[in-house]
Formats: C-alpha cells, structure tokens, sequence
C-alpha cells in the first residue's frame, strides 16, 4: 500500500508539488497507522466486552445432554391417521395442527436446495453458527435498521421452535449460539435438517387447518408427498416459513387467496436464490418462473369427518377407549386394585390423556371398514325414495323452555355388516342422511331397541334345539294361548300372531319361516330361560334381570343394538362360535402395534345347533317372512335369516347371512312412532336390506362366499329332521283327550250321584209333602168341622137372630096393629061420640 502511494507522489509534475505531496505522504500515513492502532484497540476492548457480557447473559444456562437435546427437537405433535381396513387412508385425526413426519430421504432434493439457498446456504459448512451473519443481526437490531437480513442458521432456528421460545432480546440469542453449537455435535447435519422441515410452519391447507412439516404442507398444498414435489412446487413452499399465514394460498376453510402476488414473488425469490447458488440451471431456472404454479394447488377440500361423520366419530370414540386402557396399562394402573369410589376419576383422566394421545401422538388408527363396502351401504340410506314422503311428529318437552313442543320424528335406518369368522365390521349405516346431513347419534352401535322376532333363532328355537327339546319337525299347537309362567292378571290378552290368525298344529320350521308366536312362547316356556338368556350375555349383550325369566323375552323384548344382533346371528352362521364384532384393527405408531385386535371368541352353540337353526332360517327367504327381500335380491349364495317387528309396529328387522357375511337392518322412528303403513312398513325394511346386500356384492364381493353352502356337520343325524325332541305336542292333546273323558267320566258320576241325591231328596221331599199333606188335610178337616160347626153356629144363631128379630118384628107389628086398632077404635068411638054429640 506504501509503494502505490510513493509512486503516486514520486511523479509530481514539479518539484514543488513534489515536495508538498511527500510532506502530505508522510502525514497521512502516520495518521492512518494511528487510526489503525485506536481501532485495533478499541476493538480488543469491544471483543472483551462483548464477551463479558455475552458470558452474563448465558451464565447459568445448563446446557442440556446431548441425548436430551435430541429427543427434544425431535418432539413435536403428529397427527394420527385413521385408515380404512382396505388400506386407503380416511382422514387425520382432528388436531389444532396437522404434521406428518418424513425421513429426508423421502423428500425432493428440488426442496432440500429451495430451503437451503433461501434459509442458510452454508448450513454444511458452519458449526451451527456464523459469526459474520449473526454480528450483521445484532449491529442491525442495535442501529434499529429498517433492513433485517437475519443473522439465525436452520441450526439455531430449529433450537429457537423446539427449545426456547420467540422471546426477542439478546439474552435469549446467546442461549441459542450455545444451544445451537452444541446441537451440532448431538445430530448429523441430515438430521437436523429433517428436523427442521418437519418442524416448520407452513400456514394453511386446502382444508383450512393450520400445517407443519413439508409432508404435511406439500399433502394439504399440492395433494402429494414431498418426495414427488417439483421444482416450482418445492420452491413455492420453501418460501413460506418466512411469514407462513401470508405466503400461504389459502385462507381459513381452504379457500384460495384471490391475490397471490406475495407468495408467487416469493416463490421467483426463491427460485433465484436457487439459480445464484448454483442449484438450478438457467433452463431449469427460467422454466420454472414461467409455471403457472395456482394451477397445482390442491382445490378446495372437504373434510372427511363431513363425508364419513358416523366413522370418524365411531373411530375417534373406540381408540379413545383402546388408548384409555394402553395407557393405564403402561402406567400400571389396574381397575379392579383401583378403590370404587376413585375409578370413574381415575378413567376421566387417563380418557383425556388418550384423546390428547390420539390427536397428537403420531398414531395410526387402522379401520376394519372396507371401503367401498361401507359406501355403497350408504346409498340406500341416502335415497328418500326408500322412506315415506310424510313427516312424522313427537310431542317432547324442550329442555331449554321446558315446554313441550312438536319434535319432527322421521323414518330412520341403521345396518351393520360383519365378516362371520373374523368378526370384522366391514361397513355399516348410522342412520339416514336427512337434508343430505348425518346427526350425532349412531344408531347402529347406540341405539338399544327391542329386536321383536329376530330374537326366536338366537333365544328360542336354537337353545330348545341344544338342550334337546325340540327339532325343525317338532309339532306345537298354534292355538289362543295365554304365558303359563306368570300369573295371569284381569284384562290380559292371549298372545297373538301377526295378522290373528291361529294355525293349528304346525312344525318348528313352519312357525319360524311364518314368525308364528305361539309356538316360540309355548316352547320357551318349557325351557330354562335364565340360561338362554346367558346366552345372548355370552354374546355381550347386556339384558336386565326383569327380562331374564320373563317368557315375553321369546319375542324379543330386550334391547340390542343393531351391531350386538349382527354378531348373535354371525354366531349361527359361524357355526356356533361368537366372534365379538370390532372396528378397529389395530393402531400402530412408528410402525410398530401398540394394539392389535384379538376379538373375544366363545362357544355359544354346538355346530349342530347351529345348522338346524340355520337350515329352518333358509326357509324365511324362500317360503316365509322375508320373500318379498328375495325377490329384490341379485347376490346368489345360500343365504338364511329372519324377520322381526316390535308391538305397536315401533320397530321393524331384517337379518340375513351367507357363509360368509351377515347383514343387519333396521327401521324405526327415534322417538318411537309407529311405521307408517300396516302392511308395507316391512317392504321398505326388507328393500333397504336387498338394496344394501346387493350393493355390497356390487363393490366387493370376496367376502360373501356366495359360491358355498352352509356345510352339515357330521354331528346332525337323521332323527335331527323327525320329530323327536322331547316336546311332544301331540301327546299333550291326547293327555288332554283322556282328561276330558275322564272328566266327562268324573261329571256323570257326579251327575247320577247327584240325581240319586236329588231323587231321594224328591222322594223325602214327597214323604215330607205328603205328611204334610195328611196333616194339612187333618188340619184342614178339623178346620172345616169348626168352619162348619161355625158355620152352624152361626147359622143358628143367625137363625136365632132373625127368629128373634122376626118375633120382635112380628110384635112390634102386632103391638103396632094392636096400636092402630085402638087408635081406629078411638077414632070409631070418637067419631061415635061426635055422632052422639051431634045427635
């Protein structure tokens, strides 16, 4: 530097400026070796300082272990998938932020170098810090400049989302160089770049929920892995972490943004860097600015909890369960060494550990549901034109008001498939869609309804078929009969079949393929109830002691859900073994099970018992009470079932099997109305269920085994199919004929002994009349004798009398004459005197 000046000043066009500039020479060079010696001064002062105080700031900092360090920035909250049992993936797990993990090895290199020439573009050179870069951060936040370049590797920013916090104050970067530094010697450059891209922000996906991770945004933002992002895609999205809710396309609810300058300038950036850096050809580089990139982002998505409500609620509520009990069990916890009085609090919080768990933890939750199984159910549900086109009303009282109001109560629908041998549900409905929306309530695993005749198979005919009882060809008498196991109380009604009509003498079969119920009554009767009811709680069904020795559990008082019915007749069809119906495979979590199902199994019935039962339940499709569902049937197979309606027609049923399926459906109202129509409610069961099966076919028929038959044990024998079970109808009428007779036989004697009675009471009753007579007639002679002495009496002194009166007439009247006489004798004599006078 000393020679340019003196050869600058050794060429002076005089000599007096030649002079004057080597004075000027030496000054300036001296002045500049003073300031170069204050500066170097100043700053070894300034170095120190600094250090002192960047020594106060991370005083007591303890750096944590490197192993510690590790697993910390490599927490964060995953979000679990739940997948169908056919493989493909149904949705996430709710969460406030959806992340997939991914090993840099399955991401685009295009992204690797779009991150590293935008955010640290000598991340494989430094220790985990540049000094110059982070120098430039801190004289900008000194001088308060407007321009902030930043001054933080990925190292650092990795250690600043994972370790410490956002804080902005230099004590918290000084924390972060050490950190950061110290980082660098616990993970590989690759690991704390994988670290990073599935720790970031990356703002919103097509659904609107709020991302993290590049698997995560190149899923929500171009609907495919990282591994596969181009060149223009991987740029756009390594531009967002900058500001992640302003680069992002999409606004809440997945809407695209209308103005998308910001991140498209973001992306040119981007790519620029990329091309500056030598990561990108020219080609590549003005190619990719030319690509319209709107046109790949992912449109605007429907959530699947909106598409498939029913499963993932289903989905959700069981792995809440299965992770309830895998958590207590990895804690120790046992219910049964837990006090009652503490239990339900102990659950409570080990339930709310599980759903945090399952939102959060990374899990896999894998469904038994095949897919297009369980969607092609859903299209009857879906079709009005399969429910009355009249809405029915419930008046309820509203539980806000307190007032009763008039509740809309329409037709409703559920079914349940399951696999007989593996228990595995492999589609179901939860109800209708109405308005093309699903409500809350599942009614295929919530709704407790009674089962009316679908209960004969599994309660009665099956257990009087194992205990010997009775055979398809036993005889009953379908007749006016009343339960003869509970006292009979004034105003009850005998048991009625459907229609009223009583068909006399009928076999077993004949009474289940027409659903007769008199003979399933009568034959329940006979046998030990409590133990077929074990039966169905064998089966998980949950059945009250009230019901457990009532004989009307025969016609199928108890409530089951539809899925429990499913599995009692999946039994049948399993040949006597319950498999317990599941939804839920297994859930994993680092490709490792943390569950896998193993369903309960249990005997329930002989195989024997099985077949019989399931060869008379092939006639209720060919002969009985489920023609009109096989005439609308297109899915061949030996299929057996049974029909079934509650009273008042509040419920109606239809279940159905192959050898390898069993099909469920039920119709009703929530509120309990009455189906409408007396005589067509069972055909709209019955075409939901033969619209449902032949649905199912249609999308998946591998597991109807609708090529096989039910196969006949070598246990059934031919007097299985004669009537020769111990229930002997025939020879309860003959009994009755000879206790008639013998009746008939005990009556007449008792007639005739009570004719000799009344004959001999007639003849004493005549001995005692005719004394009666003779002394009536001795009573009656005598008062005759003094009626007539009386009589005489009275005639003579009648007689008496009117002598008496007639002598006293008789002198009265001559004492009148005599008195007359002396009054005309007077008058003569006077009249004689007046003469004499005259004279």
């Amino acid at each position: 530097m000393r020679e340019n000046w003196s050869k600058f000043w050794n060429h002076p066009r005089t000599k007096a400026v030649r002079h004057w500039s080597n004075i000027t020479y030496d000054v300036s060079w001296n002045i500049i070796l003073f300031l170069i010696i204050a500066v170097l001064l100043i700053g070894s002062f300034s170095v120190g300082a600094a250090g002192g105080y960047f020594a106060s700031l991370v005083k007591g900092t303890k750096a944590p272990p490197l192993t510690e360090m590790k697993q910390q920035v490599n927490s964060y909250a995953v979000t679990s998938q739940i997948y169908w049992g056919s493989g493909e993936k149904l949705t996430n797990v709710s969460t406030d932020e959806e992340r997939q993990p991914v090993d840099i090895k399955n991401i685009s290199p295009y992204l690797l170098d779009a991150v590293l020439s935008t955010e640290d573009t000598d991340f494989y050179q430094h220790d985990g810090v540049v000094p110059k870069a982070t120098l430039r951060a801190v004289l900008q936040e000194l001088t308060n400049s407007a321009s902030r370049t930043g001054g933080s590797t990925l190292t650092q920013q990795l250690i600043k989302n994972q370790i410490l916090t956002n804080e902005v104050s230099f004590e918290r970067k000084a924390k972060e160089i050490i950190l950061a530094l110290r980082l660098e010697n616990a993970m590989s450059k690759d690991e704390i770049l994988q670290a990073y891209l599935n720790v970031v922000s990356f703002g919103r996906n097509s659904l609107g929920r709020n991302i993290a991770g590049i698997e995560a945004a190149s899923q929500g933002v171009f609907n495919k892995s990282a591994k596969k992002l181009t060149l223009p895609q991987a740029a756009f999205l390594a531009g967002i972490p900058k500001n992640p809710y302003y680069y992002t396309p999409y606004l809440q609810g997945g809407v695209v943004k209308k103005d998308l300058t910001p991140s498209i300038n973001r992306m040119k950036t981007v790519l620029k860097r990329m091309y500056v850096a030598k990561n990108i050809t020219k080609e590549q580089y003005e190619k990719a600015l030319k690509h319209d990139i709107t046109k790949d982002f992912a449109k605007q998505s429907k959530r699947s909890r909106d598409t498939y409500p029913y499963v993932y609620d289903l989905a959700e509520r069981e792995a809440t369960k299965i992770m309830t009990k895998y958590l207590m069990k990895q804690d120790g916890i046992k219910e049964d060494e837990v006090k009652p009085s503490e239990l339900a609090e102990v659950r409570a919080n080990y339930q709310d550990q599980a759903l945090v768990a399952l939102r959060q933890g990374g899990y896999k939750v894998h469904l038994t549901l095949d897919k297009k199984i369980h969607e092609s159910m859903q299209q009857p549900a879906k079709n009005n034109g399969n429910f009355p086109g009249s809405m029915q009303y419930k008046q309820v009282v509203d539980p806000k008001t307190k007032k009763t109001v008039s509740k809309q109560d329409p037709e409703e629908t559920a079914a349940v498939m399951v696999q007989n041998e593996t228990g595995r549900i492999l589609g179901f409905v939860g109800g209708r869609y109405m308005d093309g929306k699903a409500d809350d309530f599942n009614r295929a695993f919530q709704a407790k309804r009674q089962i009316g005749s679908t209960a004969k198979p599994i309660l009665v005919y099956s257990n009087g078929i194992e205990n010997g009882l009775i055979t398809p060809e036993s005889t009953v008498n379908d007749e006016e009969y009343y339960y003869q196991t509970v006292p009979r109380q004034p105003g009850d009604r005998p048991i009625k079949n459907e229609g009223g009509r009583y068909r006399g003498n009928v076999t077993v079969r004949t009474a289940l393929e027409l659903s007769l119920n008199v003979p399933a009554v009568k034959i329940y009767e006979k046998m030990n109830m409590s133990n077929s009811i074990q039966k169905l709680v064998d089966m998980g069904v949950e059945v009250p002691d009230a019901i457990r020795y009532a004989p009307s559990a025969a016609l199928g008082t108890m409530e089951i859900t539809p899925v429990e019915l499913a599995g009692a007749y999946a039994t049948l069809a399993n040949y006597g073994e319950f498999v317990q119906p599941y939804v839920i495979s297994k859930i994993t979590k680092d490709g490792k099970d943390i569950y896998k199902a193993k369903p309960k199994k249990k005997r329930i019935y002989e195989p024997r018992t099985a077949y019989l039962t399931l060869d008379m339940m092939r006639g209720v499709f060919t002969r009985g009470t489920a023609t009109f569902a096989k005439d609308r049937l297109n899915v061949p197979g030996d299929w057996a079932g049974k029909t079934g309606t509650t009273n008042d027609v509040k419920d109606s049923y239809l279940v159905g099997s192959t050898p390898g399926v069993t099909l469920a459906v039920w119709t009703g109202h929530d509120q309990n109305n009455s189906l409408i129509g007396p005589t067509t409610y069972y055909q709209r069961t019955q075409t939901l269920w033969s619209q449902m099966a032949n649905a199912a076919y249609s999308a998946n028929n591998s597991y109807f085994k609708s090529g096989a038959r039910f196969t006949q044990p070598s246990s059934v024998s031919a007097d299985d199919f004669k009537n020769s079970g111990r229930f002997k109808e025939e020879d309860k009428k003959k009994k009755a004929e000879e206790a008639k007779k013998k009746a008939e036989a005990e009556k007449k004697k008792e007639e005739a002994a009570k004719r000799a009675e009344e004959e001999a009471k007639r003849a004493e009753e005549q001995k005692q009349e005719a004394q009666q007579n003779e002394q009536q007639a001795e009573a009656d002679a005598k008062k005759k004798a003094e009626e007539d002495a009386k009589r005489a009496a009275d005639a003579k002194a009648k007689a008496e009398a009117e002598a008496k009166k007639k002598a006293e007439a008789d002198a009265k009247k001559k004492e009148a004459d005599a008195k007359k006489q002396q009054e005309q004798q007077k008058k003569q004599d006077e009249k004689k005197n007046d003469a004499t006078s005259e004279n």
